[in-house]
């Protein structure tokens, strides 16, 4: 429990402590304030795709994805984002708030937070499953958002050529589609003897190679300080509503609706869950709101505030909620356990008697 803890604190942590210095040269007035949604269109347009871009160009091979597990997650996906949809439209009346509150529905923050909790609970092999199912869930996560955004914008002259476009010209979109591209491309290059690639942008280029990957270095660190540096706790009265849903469709509602189709699928036979896959989708359903969906909002003019406001809540409460709780840990636990002594999850074994006991001996 204490490692999980571990895992789950120095993984959200740094977010917390970044947050918190934006929000101190706020209000010391290092900066102006015209300084932070400067800097976060930086991020936005230079940044962001830059990460997006190194992290698909890190994968091996496009065969390293697991296709049935990633079938699974997307499908779930879709499910939690059509929910979302629904309870977005019968929470709130303001039309920019809703793309973000779906945002908050689906969007986890798989490959800041989701990866280190993988690798705690389940090591190297949680790390490299959840590592390839970064392709699939951040394509996914990009393009529903922008769709989102676009769909509940105040624009009143919407047409599916202009959502189309914003599709096309989002930076995080075109980082995904380059890095998509070469991971696409890197199946039919030519090897050398010993195995390595004839051309590869890192062995080839390492220029370019390391200048991308610092801009994607800066992207989380800087895009939090300025999430900081733009929070104000004034505003939390007056989205009241629109914030409690939010937190509650990100941290309550999506892992409810992710592991209760799991479990479902594995007993109907359509998958088969593994200790690693469990860890996968508790990275993937459990973790806070990502942090790019601040920005993403920020710039195709949606309510940021809200936006920013359900990245600080959800981080600050995903820790106490998920992981720390004395309850809860326990309880995932044992579910991961169960599986590795079965190998294959049974719905029929693991019956509401069992998981009670095992909840109220762990309390």
């Amino acid at each position: 429990m204490l490692s999980i803890f571990s895992y789950a604190w120095n993984a959200i942590a740094p977010i917390l402590l970044l947050i918190l210095l934006g929000y101190v040269l706020r209000v010391k007035q290092v900066f102006p304030v015209s300084f932070f949604r400067t800097v976060n269109r930086f991020v936005f347009h230079f940044s962001f795709p830059a990460l997006m871009f190194v992290n698909l160009y890190g994968l091996d091979s496009i065969r390293d994805i697991d296709f049935r597990l990633a079938a699974y997650l997307l499908t779930s996906l879709i499910i939690i984002t059509g929910i979302s949809i629904i309870l977005a439209n019968c929470v709130t009346s303001v039309r920019n708030r809703k793309g973000v509150l779906i945002q908050a529905g689906f969007r986890s923050n798989f490959a800041i937070i989701g990866l280190p909790l993988a690798e705690g609970l389940q090591g190297p092999a949680g790390l490299a499953v959840a590592a390839s199912m970064q392709a699939p869930t951040v394509i996914y996560f990009n393009v529903v958002s922008v769709l989102a955004l676009t769909v509940y914008s105040d624009d009143a002259q919407l047409d599916a050529g202009k959502i189309l476009r914003n599709i096309l010209k989002n930076p995080l979109i075109q980082g995904l589609s380059a890095g998509v591209i070469v991971l696409i491309l890197r199946e039919f290059m030519p090897c050398h003897p010993d195995g390595s690639l004839v051309f590869s942008i890192s062995g080839t280029l390492p220029w370019l190679y390391t200048t991308l990957q610092y801009l994607a270095r800066i992207a989380t660190p800087v895009s939090l300080m300025m999430l900081g540096g733009q929070f104000s706790f004034s505003a939390v009265h007056g989205l009241r509503k629109e914030l409690t849903a939010g937190v509650l469709m990100r941290l309550v509602l999506a892992p409810m609706l992710g592991f209760g189709m799991a479990f479902a699928a594995a007993h109907f036979g359509l998958l088969e869950l593994s200790p690693t896959s469990i860890g996968v989708m508790i990275a993937a359903y459990g973790s806070p709101i990502a942090i790019a969906s601040s920005v993403m909002a920020q710039e195709m003019h949606a309510d940021d505030v809200l936006a920013g406001q359900i990245v600080v809540w959800t981080s600050l409460l995903s820790n106490d909620y998920h992981f720390c709780h004395d309850r809860i840990v326990p309880l995932c636990r044992h579910a991961v356990i169960e599986v590795k002594n079965r190998r294959s999850f049974n719905l029929r074994r693991f019956s509401v008697s069992s998981i009670i006991s095992r909840w109220t001996a762990s309390a």
